[in-house]
């Protein structure tokens, strides 16, 4: 056994050694308070998936499925969804090891650093590395299938490459289009056979999403599921703008026709390129449109691009300096025109080292991540102490991660109150309170902007305490007779 272990090991030493720094690097992590909006709204759905309720039908959000599923089997608990993140990150840079080592071949340079980077770049908070988002997780399955679909002839190879595509749909929509690399690899290469290997992807990326819809509709959610999974989420796409007039590549017409544009230019000039190079190129382009498709500016978008970027990065370090300039100038464009955020690096590790060695008080380590942490804390206190794990609660205000804390059930399936609004449930949300008497009711918004709201605190509720401007109303009617 040891002997097998010494051999696996060999030549493999730089891996363990970039695996064992992700470890590290990932611990604080784990200790992070409850302090990501999108992680709070993940959580409360994985605890009422294991409380039996049903996806989409009792509980809401508006990606896939597996995203939610990962959450339930963390319990609903962060710390166990963290660390189940990071081992996922650490399965996507051994994937990464492979897919690279494929494209690369003997090149061991070329290999080491497109994996280092793309270590870095979903391990570090500076994109988001440390949450739990659904761009984490699907990383693993694209980077994947461009191991499993690289240089291959043999159809049952692209057929499993469309469905691992497919599979990381599954976490959110973006992941699919990734798919649109391979006809574009094909044609480059003057494959004969190109169109008909892209219909067989697709047909392969069409099945994991067919058997999805499938099980909602055995579950009696097929409506529901394909609302909120995949027809809500087209009206999302660029509905926010990084400027206020909308115009130009600002627009999702614009960015089309930009991306074909470009598309166009490399198919002109790509055909003098090496296949690597086409590769990492087409892939930073794919991953770019698809990171800007809402136009918003979070840094977890940023993440789909790490394959190509990591890439690029050995293309770099290989002296390919064309394609590998052209992706990494390509995405700081991107950073600057879409304005993303970015998170500091530093000062995450400094905040942790500092808690860690006594030098500042949990409150202070708290208070680094998002200043309503704390207050969030306290209000779920409150409510745990008031409340037995049956008792529902509502919370007016967009901090689901006050459900996440106290595992309480929220009024209704929506977990934060922009879904509320942007689905037109007011009406719907204050008729399930007026019916289910919630044990206690968190107010951070004005009552009045939830008409009805107003009017039921002041005939059943008492206010308890008010927290940092947060107001946490006790019911004090008993329901029994309503």
């Amino acid at each position: 056994m040891w002997e097998r272990i010494e051999k696996w090991i060999e030549g493999r030493q730089w891996l363990i050694v970039i695996l064992a720094a992700v470890i590290v690097l990932r611990v604080p992590s784990l200790f992070e308070p409850y302090w990501y909006g999108d992680e709070g709204i993940y959580l409360t759905v994985g605890q009422a998936l294991d409380r039996g309720e049903a996806l989409y039908k009792d509980i809401h959000d508006n990606k896939p499925p597996l995203l939610y599923w990962m959450a339930a089997a963390a319990g609903g608990n962060q710390f166990w969804f963290k660390l189940l993140a990071g081992l996922w990150c650490l399965g996507t840079v051994g994937i990464g090891y492979w897919t690279f080592g494929k494209i690369w071949g003997k090149d061991e340079k070329g290999k080491l650093v497109s994996t280092a980077v793309l270590a870095i770049l979903t391990t570090l908070p500076a994109w988001e590395g440390n949450i739990a988002n659904a761009e984490l997780f699907f990383l693993l399955p694209t980077v994947a299938a461009m191991g499993i679909l690289w240089g291959t002839k043999d159809w049952k190879r692209v057929f499993l490459g469309g469905i691992v595509i497919g599979i990381g749909g599954l976490f959110k929509m973006p992941a699919i289009v990734e798919a649109g690399i391979w006809p574009a690899m094909w044609w480059l290469g003057k494959d004969k056979k190109w169109l008909a290997k892209s219909l067989v992807l697709a047909a392969g990326v069409i099945l994991p999403i067919a058997t999805s819809v499938s099980y909602f509709a055995t579950a009696g959610a097929s409506k529901e599921y394909w609302t909120a999974a995949w027809a809500q989420n087209l009206p999302y796409l660029s509905s926010w703008k990084a400027t206020s007039d909308g115009a130009g590549i600002y627009s999702i017409k614009g960015r089309v026709v930009l991306v074909i544009g470009i598309l166009g230019l490399v198919a002109w000039r790509g055909k003098k390129w090496n296949k690597r190079a086409q590769l990492a190129v087409m892939w930073g382009i794919v991953t770019l449109f698809a990171a800007t498709l809402s136009g918003r500016p979070y840094p977890h978008y940023l993440l789909q691009t790490a394959g190509a970027v990591a890439l690029a990065a050995g293309l770099l370090a290989r002296g390919e300096r064309k394609a590998g300039v052209g992706i990494w100038a390509g995405v700081l464009a991107v950073m600057i025109v879409f304005k993303f955020w970015w998170y500091p690096v530093g000062a995450y590790y400094l905040n942790f080292g500092k808690w860690m060695w006594g030098q500042v008080s949990q409150e202070e380590y708290f208070r680094w991540f998002n200043g309503a942490v704390v207050r969030n804390y306290e209000v779920a206190r409150i409510v745990m102490e008031g409340s037995g794990p049956d008792d529902r609660l509502f919370v007016w205000g967009d901090e689901p991660m006050i459900y996440a804390l106290t595992r309480r059930r929220p009024v209704g399936k929506y977990t934060a109150a922009y879904h509320i609004r942007d689905f037109g449930a007011l009406a719907e949300t204050v008729r399930g309170l007026e019916s289910s008497s919630p044990r206690y009711i968190v107010v951070i918004y004005n009552e009045n902007e939830l008409p009805g709201l107003g009017q039921l605190l002041d005939e059943r509720y008492k206010l308890e305490k008010t927290v940092d401007g947060v107001r946490v109303y006790r019911r004090v009617i008993s329901i029994s007779w309503l």
